[in-house]
Protein backbone atom coordinates (compact mmCIF):
# COMPACT_ATOMS: atom_id res chain seq x y z
CA UNK A 1 0.00 0.00 0.00
CA UNK A 2 1.30 3.47 -0.93
CA UNK A 3 2.06 5.68 2.05
CA UNK A 4 0.65 9.17 1.44
CA UNK A 5 2.99 12.16 1.79
CA UNK A 6 2.16 15.59 3.20
CA UNK A 7 4.01 18.85 3.69
CA UNK A 8 4.29 20.54 7.07
CA UNK A 9 6.30 23.53 8.25
CA UNK A 10 5.37 22.66 11.85
CA UNK A 11 7.31 19.49 12.68
CA UNK A 12 8.36 19.18 16.34
CA UNK A 13 10.98 16.45 16.59
CA UNK A 14 11.17 16.71 20.39
CA UNK A 15 7.43 16.08 20.70
CA UNK A 16 7.52 13.63 17.77
CA UNK A 17 4.55 15.43 16.25
CA UNK A 18 3.64 17.44 13.17
CA UNK A 19 0.75 19.79 12.38
CA UNK A 20 -0.97 19.82 9.00
CA UNK A 21 -2.37 23.03 7.51
CA UNK A 22 -6.06 23.32 6.74
CA UNK A 23 -5.35 22.69 3.06
CA UNK A 24 -3.28 19.57 3.72
CA UNK A 25 -5.82 18.29 6.26
CA UNK A 26 -8.64 18.79 3.75
CA UNK A 27 -6.68 16.84 1.13
CA UNK A 28 -6.08 13.98 3.57
CA UNK A 29 -9.63 13.84 4.89
CA UNK A 30 -11.90 14.75 2.01
CA UNK A 31 -9.85 13.82 -1.08
CA UNK A 32 -7.80 10.80 0.01
CA UNK A 33 -10.36 9.68 2.62
CA UNK A 34 -7.68 8.89 5.19
CA UNK A 35 -8.62 8.09 8.78
CA UNK A 36 -7.08 8.52 12.22
CA UNK A 37 -4.57 5.71 12.68
CA UNK A 38 -3.44 5.63 9.03
CA UNK A 39 0.32 5.64 8.38
CA UNK A 40 1.59 8.73 6.52
CA UNK A 41 4.84 10.50 5.72
CA UNK A 42 5.46 14.21 6.21
CA UNK A 43 8.29 16.36 4.84
CA UNK A 44 9.52 19.79 5.84
CA UNK A 45 10.32 21.27 2.41
CA UNK A 46 14.00 21.60 3.32
CA UNK A 47 15.04 18.04 2.59
CA UNK A 48 13.89 16.03 5.60
CA UNK A 49 11.12 13.43 5.70
CA UNK A 50 9.39 11.66 8.58
CA UNK A 51 7.01 8.74 9.03
CA UNK A 52 4.13 8.89 11.47
CA UNK A 53 0.50 8.13 12.18
CA UNK A 54 -2.54 10.36 11.77
CA UNK A 55 -3.67 11.24 15.29
CA UNK A 56 -6.25 13.92 14.51
CA UNK A 57 -8.03 14.92 11.31
CA UNK A 58 -10.74 17.54 10.94
CA UNK A 59 -11.92 19.83 8.17
CA UNK A 60 -9.48 22.52 9.26
CA UNK A 61 -6.47 20.80 10.86
CA UNK A 62 -4.54 17.60 11.24
CA UNK A 63 -1.96 16.16 13.59
CA UNK A 64 0.59 13.43 12.98
CA UNK A 65 2.01 11.51 15.96
CA UNK A 66 5.01 9.17 16.50
CA UNK A 67 7.09 11.13 13.99
CA UNK A 68 10.39 9.43 13.10
CA UNK A 69 12.89 10.65 10.52
CA UNK A 70 13.28 8.45 7.44
CA UNK A 71 15.15 8.75 4.16
CA UNK A 72 13.29 10.89 1.61
CA UNK A 73 11.44 8.91 -1.02
CA UNK A 74 13.56 10.51 -3.76
CA UNK A 75 17.15 11.81 -3.49
CA UNK A 76 18.27 15.33 -4.31
CA UNK A 77 20.66 15.81 -7.21
CA UNK A 78 24.24 16.88 -6.56
CA UNK A 79 23.66 19.56 -9.22
CA UNK A 80 21.85 22.66 -7.95
CA UNK A 81 19.88 23.95 -10.95
CA UNK A 82 18.21 27.33 -11.16
CA UNK A 83 15.75 27.54 -14.04
CA UNK A 84 14.53 30.88 -15.36
CA UNK A 85 11.72 30.58 -17.90
CA UNK A 86 9.67 33.20 -19.71
CA UNK A 87 6.01 32.73 -18.84
CA UNK A 88 3.89 31.25 -21.62
CA UNK A 89 0.08 31.33 -21.91
CA UNK A 90 -2.35 28.72 -20.64
CA UNK A 91 -1.64 25.62 -18.63
CA UNK A 92 1.59 24.78 -20.47
CA UNK A 93 3.53 26.85 -17.95
CA UNK A 94 1.97 24.75 -15.19
CA UNK A 95 3.54 21.75 -16.96
CA UNK A 96 6.94 23.49 -17.06
CA UNK A 97 6.82 24.05 -13.28
CA UNK A 98 5.63 20.50 -12.55
CA UNK A 99 8.36 18.86 -14.64
CA UNK A 100 11.04 21.14 -13.21
CA UNK A 101 10.17 19.76 -9.77
CA UNK A 102 10.20 16.17 -11.00
CA UNK A 103 13.59 16.66 -12.67
CA UNK A 104 15.20 18.12 -9.56
CA UNK A 105 15.33 21.88 -10.19
CA UNK A 106 16.12 23.75 -6.95
CA UNK A 107 15.11 27.33 -7.80
CA UNK A 108 12.68 28.59 -10.44
CA UNK A 109 12.26 32.16 -11.71
CA UNK A 110 9.28 33.23 -13.87
CA UNK A 111 10.47 35.72 -16.48
CA UNK A 112 9.08 38.50 -18.61
CA UNK A 113 10.65 39.41 -21.94
CA UNK A 114 10.08 41.53 -25.03
CA UNK A 115 7.91 38.82 -26.61
CA UNK A 116 6.29 37.55 -23.43
CA UNK A 117 2.53 37.47 -24.01
CA UNK A 118 1.54 37.90 -20.37
CA UNK A 119 1.68 41.10 -18.31
CA UNK A 120 3.71 41.23 -15.12
CA UNK A 121 0.66 41.85 -12.92
CA UNK A 122 -1.01 38.74 -14.38
CA UNK A 123 2.09 36.66 -13.69
CA UNK A 124 2.12 37.88 -10.09
CA UNK A 125 -1.48 36.72 -9.72
CA UNK A 126 -0.45 33.23 -10.87
CA UNK A 127 2.33 32.82 -8.31
CA UNK A 128 0.22 31.19 -5.62
CA UNK A 129 -1.10 28.66 -8.14
CA UNK A 130 2.41 27.89 -9.42
CA UNK A 131 3.70 27.35 -5.88
CA UNK A 132 0.81 25.00 -5.19
CA UNK A 133 1.65 23.06 -8.35
CA UNK A 134 5.27 22.81 -7.18
CA UNK A 135 4.15 21.52 -3.78
CA UNK A 136 1.81 18.92 -5.30
CA UNK A 137 4.58 17.78 -7.66
CA UNK A 138 7.01 17.38 -4.75
CA UNK A 139 4.47 15.27 -2.86
CA UNK A 140 3.88 13.10 -5.90
CA UNK A 141 7.50 12.57 -7.00
CA UNK A 142 8.98 11.95 -3.55
CA UNK A 143 11.15 15.04 -3.09
CA UNK A 144 11.45 16.34 0.46
CA UNK A 145 12.81 19.71 -0.69
CA UNK A 146 10.41 22.22 -2.17
CA UNK A 147 11.46 23.95 -5.38
CA UNK A 148 11.52 27.66 -4.59
CA UNK A 149 9.60 29.89 -7.01
CA UNK A 150 10.80 33.48 -6.99
CA UNK A 151 8.93 36.66 -7.77
CA UNK A 152 8.77 37.31 -11.55
CA UNK A 153 11.64 39.27 -13.07
CA UNK A 154 12.64 40.74 -16.41
CA UNK A 155 15.07 38.50 -18.27
CA UNK A 156 17.76 41.19 -18.65
CA UNK A 157 17.81 41.83 -14.90
CA UNK A 158 18.21 38.10 -14.26
CA UNK A 159 21.03 37.79 -16.81
CA UNK A 160 22.99 40.51 -15.03
CA UNK A 161 22.25 38.96 -11.64
CA UNK A 162 23.54 35.53 -12.69
CA UNK A 163 26.68 37.07 -14.20
CA UNK A 164 27.43 38.92 -10.95
CA UNK A 165 27.05 35.69 -8.95
CA UNK A 166 29.50 33.93 -11.23
CA UNK A 167 27.48 30.70 -11.53
CA UNK A 168 27.74 28.44 -14.56
CA UNK A 169 25.10 29.79 -16.96
CA UNK A 170 23.33 28.68 -20.13
CA UNK A 171 21.03 30.64 -22.42
CA UNK A 172 18.84 28.43 -24.61
CA UNK A 173 18.00 29.94 -27.99
CA UNK A 174 16.37 28.82 -31.19
CA UNK A 175 19.17 30.54 -33.12
CA UNK A 176 22.74 31.84 -33.00
CA UNK A 177 23.99 29.17 -30.60
CA UNK A 178 25.90 25.91 -30.55
CA UNK A 179 26.22 22.70 -28.61
CA UNK A 180 26.73 22.36 -24.88
CA UNK A 181 30.48 22.65 -24.30
CA UNK A 182 30.79 22.43 -20.51
CA UNK A 183 33.66 20.07 -19.76
CA UNK A 184 33.64 19.66 -15.99
CA UNK A 185 30.54 19.20 -13.83
CA UNK A 186 29.49 22.40 -12.01
CA UNK A 187 27.92 22.43 -8.55
CA UNK A 188 25.56 25.30 -9.38
CA UNK A 189 24.09 25.98 -12.79
CA UNK A 190 21.53 28.46 -14.09
CA UNK A 191 19.76 28.26 -17.42
CA UNK A 192 17.30 30.53 -19.20
CA UNK A 193 14.45 29.49 -21.51
CA UNK A 194 12.64 31.97 -23.74
CA UNK A 195 9.07 32.65 -24.91
CA UNK A 196 7.30 30.78 -27.68
CA UNK A 197 7.98 33.71 -30.02
CA UNK A 198 11.74 33.50 -29.49
CA UNK A 199 14.24 36.01 -28.18
CA UNK A 200 14.54 39.63 -29.22
CA UNK A 201 17.98 40.60 -30.61
CA UNK A 202 18.60 42.84 -27.59
CA UNK A 203 18.08 39.88 -25.25
CA UNK A 204 20.53 37.72 -27.15
CA UNK A 205 23.04 40.57 -26.96
CA UNK A 206 22.46 40.87 -23.21
CA UNK A 207 23.11 37.13 -22.80
CA UNK A 208 26.41 37.43 -24.66
CA UNK A 209 27.39 40.46 -22.61
CA UNK A 210 26.69 38.48 -19.42
CA UNK A 211 28.92 35.64 -20.74
CA UNK A 212 26.16 33.05 -21.03
CA UNK A 213 26.82 30.00 -23.17
CA UNK A 214 24.20 30.21 -25.93
CA UNK A 215 22.92 26.72 -26.69
CA UNK A 216 20.63 25.26 -29.36
CA UNK A 217 19.49 21.67 -29.92
CA UNK A 218 21.17 21.04 -33.25
CA UNK A 219 18.93 23.50 -35.05
CA UNK A 220 15.73 21.87 -33.87
CA UNK A 221 12.86 24.24 -33.20
CA UNK A 222 11.03 23.30 -30.01
CA UNK A 223 8.13 24.66 -28.07
CA UNK A 224 9.18 26.46 -24.92
CA UNK A 225 7.77 23.76 -22.65
CA UNK A 226 9.55 21.01 -24.63
CA UNK A 227 12.88 22.82 -24.52
CA UNK A 228 12.54 23.36 -20.78
CA UNK A 229 12.00 19.67 -20.03
CA UNK A 230 14.61 18.45 -22.52
CA UNK A 231 17.36 20.79 -21.33
CA UNK A 232 16.79 19.97 -17.66
CA UNK A 233 16.95 16.24 -18.36
CA UNK A 234 20.13 16.65 -20.43
CA UNK A 235 21.83 18.69 -17.69
CA UNK A 236 20.88 16.18 -15.00
CA UNK A 237 22.20 13.38 -17.21
CA UNK A 238 25.48 15.14 -18.00
CA UNK A 239 26.21 16.63 -14.59
CA UNK A 240 23.61 15.43 -12.10
CA UNK A 241 22.14 12.13 -10.96
CA UNK A 242 20.15 10.93 -14.00
CA UNK A 243 22.38 8.40 -15.70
Amino acid sequence: MTVRRFFSDSIDEAARAAILSAEEAHHARDVLRLKVGDAVNVFDGEGREFSGTLAKLTKTSGEIADVTEVAPSAPESNLAITQASVVIPGDKYDLVVQKAVELGVVNFIPLTSVRCEIKLKDIERRLQRLRRIALDAAKQCGRARLMQIAEPRNVKDVLREFAEKGVCRIFFSERDGGGLSLASPPEDLAFVIGPKGGWDDSELAAAREAAFEIVTFGGRIMRAETASIALTAILQHRFGDIN
